[in-house]
């Protein structure tokens, strides 16, 4: 059995484990969140966010709380440190506090790890030849990548897939929340019908009003539920829709006009948008149609050409 095969069945034995961990902690959420749903949503309100995470109970789970220990015993585990990288996760859309301990347990134990398993790989396999050695220094590199670049990107790659799709449902939710808002509905019963209509078409957007939602429901200061939403989602729209809000409750001016004006505002912005793609397809199209169409062109021009040089070289070879 060479180097490469036992490291093999060594992270397939960890990748089973982790997987029925993960199931284990995901069953255990999915009844937390159907008690939380229970008992906080109002009536005649359907949640359809599949991953909809309200983050009433800020306990940690048993595993999270082992790997904590650990951290805290190796000095890796800070409160000012948490802190911001709650505020990252929370803007990836994982509410749960398990999820910056998991974070930080992979990459400062786990990635170092990977790292040295890299190293001993690189060092044993020096003998190996052929195809075997190429096979050993293909996983240690890719070891190496997952352990000090995997969590970093995995967790930007979140955040920025969350913000696009935030983006793209902006206005149409801006638009739905004007039209409540018009027939007479106040801001907490506008975020319910909102959430109530689009929770199939955008889920992400309807987790995050859920939570503004829950947190106007729950807190004393409504200007510091509305904060929350704009540093969650961390996005000019959402920042512009929430000061206009505050901006609105604290002077008293009109709900329905704030409204209206922004809605316009990002109607024009993604007309702008949609026109300006639209502009960019003649340049985008000139490589594949050159690159496609040029041989073609090239084969229609010069074809009989060539059909009728071959002809006369061959009549020329006869004679």
């Amino acid at each position: 059995m060479t180097l490469s095969t036992l490291i093999a069945a060594v992270l397939a034995g960890a990748a089973v484990f982790m997987t029925y961990m993960l199931m284990e902690r995901l069953i255990a959420e999915k009844r937390r969140k159907d008690s939380v749903r229970s008992r906080i949503a109002s009536e005649g309100t359907t949640l359809h966010a599949p991953e909809e995470e309200i983050a009433l109970d800020r306990s940690l789970s048993p595993l999270a709380q082992f790997l904590a220990g650990i951290l805290s015993r190796l000095g890796m585990l800070k409160e000012e440190g948490l802190k911001p990288l709650e505020q990252r996760f929370a803007r990836a859309g994982k509410a749960s506090p398990d999820a910056p301990i998991f974070y930080l347990f992979f990459q400062r134990i786990v990635s170092v790890m990977l790292v040295f398993l890299a190293l001993m790989i690189v060092f044993f396999s020096s003998s190996a030849q052929g195809s075997d050695w190429l096979l050993d220094i293909s996983i240690a590199l890719l070891l190496a990548v997952i352990g000090m670049f995997g969590p970093h990107l995995y967790l930007e790659n979140l955040i920025a897939r969350r913000k696009k799709t935030l983006t793209r449902a902006f206005p149409d939710t801006l638009d739905l929340l004007l039209i409540c808002v018009e027939s007479g509905l106040a801001l907490d019963a506008a975020l319910n019908r909102v959430c109530s209509e689009l929770g199939r078409s955008h889920p992400e957007m309807t987790q995050e009003l859920n939570r503004t939602r829950i947190e106007l429901a729950l807190l004393n200061d409504r200007v510091k539920a509305l904060t929350h939403l704009a540093e969650r989602t961390d996005l000019v729209a959402f920042r512009a829709l929430t000061s206009s809000l505050i901006q609105s409750e604290r002077l008293g001016t009109s709900l329905t006009d704030t409204l209206r004006v922004l809605s316009e505002e990002f109607r024009l912005e993604r007309l702008s948008k949609a026109e300006e793609k639209a502009a960019r397809l003649p340049v985008l199209l000139t490589i594949p149609l050159v690159l496609l169409l040029m041989p073609a062109f090239m084969l229609i021009v010069l074809g009989p050409a060539i059909i009728s040089f071959m002809q006369q070289g061959s009549a020329l070879a006869g004679k």
